[in-house]
């Protein structure tokens, strides 16, 4: 009888192993997770808020926000052992949203009465407020978990080099992501859950009826407060990414239980708070579509193990008749004929798989530019009777916008051509957003106008721009099926070229997506100079992002995939420059703004890396002819 090893881990299934004891990294970003879950726990107990104008924390929300600051820290130390991946995804998750709560808390030292915080304390007169010690117990709390989170990457890090990781009981999903092991439903709920959450923080935390205690949406919050979510925002987005491309199903269910738990703790603590804050406070629709999409992403996090265990078992159990099928063929009872034509079966319905995907990508694409195009069409606000409808010139950008991703949607319904045309799209579909952004901020200030509310083509655009986003992730669930194809042991050599020149494009797009695009001697277009930002400065600033974010992926493709992301966009800040002289005139001396030369100084450099591009394949091919 052989037994195992007292110094060597016990060998499971996707890195799960049992080492002989915790590692020193493991134990310190542990420790220092219960370190800072703990502060975060008892900083109401000590005093957030001092002076006449604060009274104590809802003892409701404090003891909800303490849970969720030491959830993740608890589970981490029951799975250490079993798998420190796990442990070590857990505590990145919850650290990456713990950086924007950080900020979050330096709102307690720069204004306290206007940070909203009920589980830290409530405000009831307009007296000065003073942050107590608790305060900086709270934000060195969360500094902790930031830290602890940083540990958890490393901890994640030295995993991922171990033999085993990222293995799975079906040879054919070993080193798969984990958004390919359980399935496209699941994962197309966590990115919808991630972008829901993002939305909703938009929206009201809390409703108020109390004169002192003020809400504010955040585009109209203080700079803390903003920047602060806004980090929570981008953590979650990010993080959900992350989680969904890693090839551990362990780590990527961490990733998602620890961020979504760092969610619930920001929107859960307010639902929490708002019920229990009395006549003159409830919860805002914002905080209660955030805290059920936290739910959902701590859920899917939660059944990643179970759903890639079953996808794998299924997959295991399929090709058991395959493997006696070609232990048949050794003996002679099976003809090479008939390998080669299972063979070619199981290509023809991954493809057909794929084209579903692109199929769908290209009707919703369709669907965002059509009602995007009806929304710019009908009204965009609902006048007194007798009162003219204003031109608001920001519709222009919309038609634009329609335009372009209803032609290069449709090219996804091309035969032997979505392939080529998908990742054209990867940004495209921005736009939309960015002008329905710009439609919705002089609508919003107009509606300050007694008598003025929305009109019908608000809420079209808004629709527009949830399906313009859900063809985003449409499109990257069909770049996910396209690259299960790929032979992934052949490894593309970065192009430099076009990582200096692109990504010098993109920083210099995103620029000028934050700078004015024109100006006058009083007014000036929407710009990051403007505080508070309005909502179509979000949606110029999306775009900068994505164009970003794609131009450092671009020269890590293959070079027809990185061609059509960079050709997406180029096309993609073509239009955002193009809006500049469609809105214009409604600054009579308006000239051309920083924003108009940054933005088309960063376009001619993305044009120019598609000629790099170009150029290298055209040698790559020449040197194989």
């Amino acid at each position: 009888m052989s037994s195992t090893p007292r110094n060597s881990p016990v060998q499971y299934a996707d890195d799960v192993r049992l080492p002989p004891r915790v590692p020193p990294i493991v134990a310190l970003a542990l420790l220092v997770a219960v370190l800072g879950g703990v502060a975060v726990a008892v900083a109401p107990l000590i005093g957030v808020g001092s002076g006449q104008g604060a009274s104590g924390s809802i003892v409701s929300a404090s003891v909800f926000a303490a849970l969720c600051a030491l959830a993740v820290p608890a589970v981490a130390i029951g799975v250490c052992r079993r798998s420190p991946s796990l442990a070590g995804a857990l505590l990145a998750g919850i650290g990456a949203m713990s950086l924007g709560v950080a900020i979050l808390d330096v709102q307690l030292f720069v204004d306290a009465i206007d940070a909203n915080r009920l589980e830290l304390f409530r405000p009831i007169s307009a007296g000065l407020i003073n942050a107590g010690m608790g305060a900086y117990v709270a934000l060195i709390g969360h500094g902790l978990l930031v830290v602890a989170g940083g540990l958890g990457l490393v901890i994640v890090h030295r995993e991922s080099e171990r033999d085993g990781y990222g293995s799975a009981r079906a040879a054919e999903y070993d080193g798969r992501s984990v958004g390919a092991r359980i399935g496209t439903w699941p994962t197309a709920a966590a990115i919808f859950a991630a972008i829901a959450y993002v939305l909703a923080l938009f929206g009201p935390a809390f409703d108020s009826q109390d004169p002192i205690f003020l809400v504010r949406p955040l585009v109209d919050s203080p700079a803390a407060s903003a920047l602060g979510t806004g980090l929570v925002a981008v953590a979650l987005l990010i993080v959900t990414a992350v989680a969904l491309t890693s090839i551990s199903s362990w780590v990527g269910a961490g990733a998602l239980v620890g961020a979504g738990i760092g969610a619930l703790g920001v929107s859960g603590t307010r639902v929490v708070a708002g019920l229990a804050g009395g006549d003159r406070i409830g919860v805002g629709v914002g905080s209660i579509v955030g805290a059920l999409a936290a739910v959902v992403i701590v859920g899917i996090g939660a059944a990643v193990p179970a759903l890639t265990a079953r996808r794998e078992s299924r997959a295991a159990v399929a090709s058991a008749p395959a493997s006696a099928q070609r232990g048949a063929a050794r003996r002679g009872n099976e003809t090479k004929s008939a390998r080669k034509a299972a063979m070619i079966e199981q290509a023809r319905a991954e493809q057909a798989r794929v084209r579903k995907l692109h199929r769908l990508a290209g009707a919703l694409g369709v669907i965002a530019a059509a009602l995007a195009a009806t929304g710019a069409s009908l009204p965009v606000l609902s006048l007194p009777e007798g009162v003219p409808e204003p031109s608001i010139l920001a519709t222009r950008i919309v038609l634009l916008a329609a335009g372009v991703l209803l032609v290069a949607s449709l090219g996804l319904f091309l035969p032997g051509r979505a392939n080529m045309i998908r990742p054209v799209l990867g940004t495209l579909w921005t736009t939309v957003v960015m002008g329905a952004a710009a439609v919705l901020q002089p609508v919003v200030i107009a509606t300050d106008v007694p008598g003025v509310g929305l009109g019908i083509g608000v809420f079209v655009l808004g629709a527009a721009s949830v399906v313009a986003a859900a063809t985003g992730i449409a499109l990257w669930l069909a770049g996910t099926a396209e690259r299960e194809d790929i032979d992934t042991s052949v490894e593309y050599a970065v192009n430099r070229a076009v990582l200096v020149v692109g990504g010098i494009g993109g920083v210099l797009s995103l620029a000028g997506t934050a700078l004015p695009l024109y100006r006058g001697e009083r007014y000036s277009a929407a710009s990051v100079g403007d505080w508070p930002w309005g909502i179509n400065t979000w949606g110029q600033l999306l775009v900068g992002v994505a164009v970003l974010v794609a131009v450092l992926i671009a020269p890590r493709a293959r070079p027809a995939r990185a061609k059509a992301l960079l050709i997406g966009s180029a096309a993609t800040m073509l239009a955002y420059v193009i809006s500049g002289p469609l809105t214009s005139s409604r600054i009579p001396d308006a000239t051309v703004g920083v924003g108009a030369i940054t933005a088309g100084t960063g376009l001619l450099l993305l044009v120019v890396a598609v000629l790099l591009v170009r150029a290298t394949q055209s040698s790559a091919q020449a040197d194989k002819q």
